[in-house]
């Protein structure tokens, strides 16, 4: 079994590390949910995150789910962002006042029913990097509903996934500083990524961290 999960806060490179995977592992890509349907919640969210929060949260929360139970069945997947990441997003929206406290009560409520009908995946690799960097990222894609976006939204994201990942042992976990690795640019980082999970996959157990160069165990890591 190859399952492995992509996560990070958005703009960090986590379709580029998939598409790597998927070629070099023939893994089975399960990418973030796109289409038109997608751009329309997520451009209305970011224009009016009030009004879009709840609807655009509980639709990728099921679509993510229905990921999930696809991509246990393939057996040999990478995945774009885990249904835990999503749950970071709804909940750093209801501490910034986009989600009400009833919405925030009925999203917890279906998060918790369907997260225990999933499998954590062989290996989760954390995308780890500044808001800054991300943010570079995602001027460098262009999309313009993404630059409207205040940086403390951003930091409260980056802070929700530092210690979402300081606790987590649902599974193996690799925590890249993606601030010094670019698979796009440099052939040698792809590489050494690439040399890094595929010795992961093999045989390893526990948390590990990589910086571009050295491997390190890391049981006792907490950000």
């Amino acid at each position: 079994m190859l399952e492995v999960i992509v996560d990070g806060i958005v703009g960090v490179g986590k379709t580029t590390l998939v598409g790597i995977l998927q070629s070099e592992l023939r893994l089975t890509p399960f990418y973030e949910v796109s289409g038109e349907r997608v751009e329309d919640l997520l451009r209305n969210f970011y224009f009016d995150g009030k009004r879009w929060s709840f609807t655009l949260q509980v639709y990728f929360l099921n679509k993510r789910f229905y990921q999930m139970k696809m991509a246990e069945k393939d057996g040999k997947y990478v995945m774009d962002r885990s249904i835990y990441g999503d749950f970071l997003f709804a909940k750093a929206q209801h501490e910034m006042g986009m989600m009400s406290d009833l919405e925030w009560e009925v999203y917890r409520e279906m998060y918790d029913n369907l997260v225990e009908h999933v499998v954590p995946p062989r290996l989760m690799i954390y995308l780890r990097c500044s808001v800054d960097t991300a943010v570079k990222r995602l001027k460098k894609r262009g999309r313009d509903y993404e630059q409207n976006v205040d940086l403390m939204y951003w930091e409260m994201i980056r802070n929700l996934y530092e210690e979402m990942f300081a606790a987590y042992r649902e599974s193996m976990l690799l925590v890249v500083d993606a601030d010094k690795i670019d698979f796009v640019e440099r052939e040698k980082d792809k590489k050494n990524i690439l040399e890094v999970i595929s010795d992961l996959l093999s045989s390893h157990r526990g948390v590990f961290s990589f910086d571009g160069e050295n491997l390190r165990r890391a049981e006792n890591w907490r950000g």
